[in-house]
């Protein structure tokens, strides 16, 4: 009689083992593929930090600055690891003075960066180092040679008064500072001035209407 008991109990026992097996496999079967590698449910855009060398401006950006990087001192010393990113205040005409901030590496000051009114990136002002305009234009570069046309400049004002302050049609967010030494009349100076005396004095670089703005 305990042997015919023990045979009937045995496949209720091998039930009972096998349960917690299968019940393993399931849960395995269902548990979702790991992730590959490399993928992730966000998007990062790589950005290279301006190190040294020549710094391209073009309608797009300045270097590793474009229309979305925010105004923001630590973010800007990120771009440019190597530079000494102060922030400071501009004092011109009346009224209070405007935050800025200035961008200088090698004791050479690159940028001078303001801020919009809504408070984002506003306009840059480039006059020293190598920087490079968007046809790889260079300062103190002759008038003769920038091959630009005087009826897209007009006269400059404020700090830029007896400035010619001009644009390319493909880039008219890019403006060109043209300095003509001993000129303080006002206007525009004559093609004879501009030939024998125009120079590139700087670049003033505005973002892109309509971009974007947020942290780089």
């Amino acid at each position: 009689m305990t042997q015919h008991l023990a045979l009937i109990a045995l496949p209720f026992l091998l039930l009972a083992a096998c349960g917690p097996v299968e019940k393993k496999a399931d849960q395995a079967g269902t548990a979702p593929p790991p992730a590959e590698e490399g993928h992730s449910g966000s998007v990062a855009v790589a950005v290279t930090p301006y190190t040294e060398g020549p710094l391209t401006i073009t309608a797009q950006s300045v270097g590793p600055i474009t229309s979305g990087t925010a105004f923001d001192p630590p973010t800007l010393a990120a771009l440019f690891p190597k530079a000494m990113v102060k922030s400071a205040f501009l004092h011109s005409g009346p009224g209070p003075a405007a935050p800025i901030i200035t961008v200088e590496q090698n004791q050479i000051p690159l940028m001078e960066i303001s801020k919009s009114e809504d408070g984002d990136l506003g306009s840059i002002r480039l006059e020293g180092g190598d920087v490079r305009g968007p046809k790889d234009e260079t300062l103190l570069t002759k008038w003769s040679a920038l091959g630009l046309d005087i009826t897209n400049c007009r006269a400059g004002e404020g700090r830029d008064v007896n400035t010619l302050v001009c644009v390319r049609p493909e880039a008219p967010n890019v403006t060109y500072l043209i300095g003509v030494p001993g000129w303080t009349k006002g206007g525009l100076p004559s093609a004879e001035i501009l030939n024998a005396k125009g120079q590139l004095n700087g670049f003033v670089w505005r973002p892109v209407e309509g971009a974007a703005v947020g942290s780089a």
